[in-house]
């Protein structure tokens, strides 16, 4: 079966307490996998919103592989109910503090690759900021530029937190980004 078709059939595929590991983590390498073909497409902004998700939801399958740790982190029974019920889903209005979180139980540098997922979900709703207003890629190129510096670095986290969750499909989808 073709790549795109397995995206396809795996991207549909339900999420569940039992598979949320594995679930996210497909679901990061096959948006991945999207993004690098959307752009060598064209379709940049396209792109751009795919590799957002990919990011996301790396960093929803690193909170889950990091959620002892985190847990035991957090001082607030409140916040531990939060964090199970709704941080573990890696919402995007709080990827910024959830990758402080990481940061914090050992996961270096994904605060900076969150921040520029995030410019990349800003371009793709309002395009290019040719005059600098919020800090986004100035013009396509930029862009580009950007989604594949961020896939360069989702496929650094990918091998350094899940190797040993990839399967040979995994591993074939992952070295086409």
């Amino acid at each position: 079966m073709a790549t795109l078709e397995r995206a396809k059939e795996r991207l549909e595929e339900p999420l569940s307490e039992k598979n949320f590991l594995m679930k996210k983590l497909e679901d990061s390498i096959y948006e991945a996998y999207l993004a690098k073909k959307l752009m060598e497409d064209g379709l940049i902004r396209n792109a751009a919103g795919k590799a957002f998700q990919a990011w996301k939801d790396l960093v929803s399958a690193l909170l889950y592989l990091k959620k002892d740790e985190i847990l035991r982190m957090l001082k607030d029974e409140k916040q531990k109910q939060w964090f199970l019920e709704k941080g573990i889903y890696a919402p995007s209005s709080r990827l910024s503090p959830l990758s402080v979180l990481l940061e914090k139980v050992g996961v270096e540098g994904i605060t900076f690759s969150t921040a520029e997922a995030l410019r990349l979900h800003t371009y793709q709703y309002h395009g290019p900021d040719p005059e600098g207003l919020w800090g986004g890629p100035v013009d396509k190129e930029d862009a580009k530029e950007d989604i594949e510096m961020l896939l360069k670095k989702f496929k650094e986290y990918v091998e350094k937190y899940f190797s040993e969750y990839l399967d040979e499909e995994l591993r074939e989808v992952l070295e086409e980004i």
